[in-house]
């Protein structure tokens, strides 16, 4: 009687056995084939060649056009010292703003003008710095002779969305920035990214669009969405295997639980 007793414990050992060497073969399974995502998926401008020094075409920068509620430091030099101290005084201007550098500047209302001390009202909204510069010296010339006027945008904001380390929405002091530039800010994209198809929403003045990037193509370097504009949305779609990487993940997880729980019970029946 007790020797048929040692057979069955003896049976019920090897079960088990076999069942954790069958489990944990497919948990190791599962966590290696399940979390490999292809090496070429993941290389950015993978058609680039192999030379120390690559020439691109040149690419055309876009021309910046002032819109409402762009922050604007603008400075304004000339021979009168008061006057020109007085031009340059943000807060005497209901229309001040601080900039994402930590400093003053113009702010650019929601119909489209700036206001200064003394000159009043000026139209910006639709111009180009330049443009705008050019403007505005012509009203100051009434009140410095030769005046010196100098223009920059101070709020340049873009937003990173989708399938990337830190997505959110970023202010900075440059003047321009790159798609590569933007990616940089927002932690870079993650193994799940969709290279080939990442989005640039734009829309300036009114007018919409939405362009497409091929991250995994040199191509990018010559696309007119290479720089961004101010308030682009940078959209990066998410690999639809991500679906299935995670689903590995969890089953692997409730696997190697399992296979933990039958080899205690293992070493219980010992």
């Amino acid at each position: 009687m007790f020797k048929k007793l040692e057979e069955n414990l003896f049976t019920i050992k090897k079960i088990y056995k076999d069942n954790v060497a069958g489990l944990l073969g497919s948990v190791v399974f599962l966590c290696f084939f399940g979390s490999c995502i292809p090496a070429k998926n993941l290389k950015y401008f993978s058609n680039l060649p192999d030379s120390s020094v690559v020439h691109l075409p040149e690419i055309e920068k876009p021309q910046a056009v002032i819109m409402p509620d762009d922050i604007l430091e603008i400075k304004i030099a000339g021979a009168n010292e008061t006057t020109t101290a007085l031009l340059n005084t943000y807060s005497t201007t209901p229309n001040s703003a601080t900039s994402s550098s930590g400093g003053s500047g113009y702010l650019v209302d929601n119909n489209g003008d700036v206001e200064f001390p003394i000159i009043g009202k000026v139209r910006a909204a639709g111009l180009t710095k330049e443009e705008f510069k050019d403007r505005l010296k012509e009203k100051v010339a009434k009140y410095l002779k030769d005046p010196l006027v100098s223009v920059r945008f101070t709020n340049f904001r873009f937003t990173v969305l989708g399938e990337v380390k830190v997505p959110g929405s970023f202010l900075v002091p440059n003047e321009k920035v790159t798609v590569l530039e933007a990616l940089g800010h927002s932690g870079d994209m993650t193994n799940y990214s969709r290279r080939t198809n990442v989005r640039v929403i734009r829309d300036s003045s009114g007018v919409r669009e939405i362009g497409t990037l091929d991250f995994t193509n040199k191509n990018v370097f010559t696309s007119r969405y290479y720089y961004l504009e101010r308030n682009d949305v940078v959209y990066v779609e998410a690999e639809k295997s991500k679906s299935q990487f995670e689903d590995f993940s969890r089953i692997s997880t409730i696997l190697a639980t399992v296979a933990s729980l039958i080899a205690i019970t293992i070493t219980i029946l010992k």
